[in-house]
């Protein structure tokens, strides 16, 4: 007979091996479901989270709807515990302030990419480079910060940028880096490191959309001034 104990064990070794699974094939290879159920491991301590998963899943129709649901309709989801609440509220509101918006088709118009741009430097206060990666249908499909410091030719990896779009699937790059001073004004490493990594994406069949300059209030791109 299975006691209490046994279930312990088991829901802690199936934890360990979706922990290893996700760090050796990445996010990428798991299912909403799955990723749904990993997320609460993090809220639902010694319990399979799988069935409330699941219930989730079932109940508002996407992994989308899950996160953004309101609390009280979280409440009437049996299996879940308080911590899974707090945890989704923390998440919405996080989405909200960092302008989270993997799966956006819309982000290359308008002012929109520069509002993104904008809120996702305005806590820095040292020089990044983020790469920006798109599906061929236009779609947002993931950023990784690819460098910290300037983006001088000498210093700059290409193959950080090569690889990233490579592992995510994408078809084209938007790269950006912010200016601490506030200028706009690109330098002349700016310029040349902008021209190699271009080619060099050309070279691997991807496209660099734009290189911009994230300044205080404003953003500027390289390759074409106006945003």
């Amino acid at each position: 007979m299975e006691t209490e104990k046994d279930k312990v064990n088991d829901t802690l070794g199936h934890r360990s091996r979706c922990k290893k699974r996700l760090l050796s094939e990445g996010a990428k290879s798991f299912s909403d479901t799955e990723l749904l159920e990993m997320l609460l491991f993090y809220a639902v301590p010694r319990a399979d989270t799988k069935p409330i998963a699941e219930a989730l899943i079932e109940k508002f129709g996407s992994l989308n709807a899950v996160i953004r649901a309101d609390l009280d309709e979280l409440t009437s989801v049996p299996m879940l515990k308080d911590g899974a609440r707090v945890l989704f509220s923390l998440l919405d509101e996080l989405f909200a302030r960092t302008g989270v918006c993997i799966g956006d088709k819309d982000l290359l118009e308008g002012e929109k990419l520069k509002e993104y741009l904008l809120d996702l430097y305005r806590e820095r206060v040292n020089e990044t480079v983020y790469a920006l990666y798109f599906a061929a249908d236009g779609e947002y499909i993931g950023k990784q910060v690819i460098f910290r410091g300037g983006i001088s030719s000498a210093k700059f990896s290409l193959r950080a940028i090569t690889e990233g779009i490579i592992r995510i699937g994408g078809k084209t790059v938007i790269l950006a880096h912010n200016h601490p001073s506030g200028s706009l004004v690109p330098s002349s490493d700016d310029i040349i490191s902008t021209k190699r990594i271009a080619a060099h994406l050309a070279a691997n069949e991807i496209e660099l959309l734009e290189h911009y300059i994230v300044g205080k209030d404003d953003v500027a791109g390289i390759m074409h001034p106006d945003i």
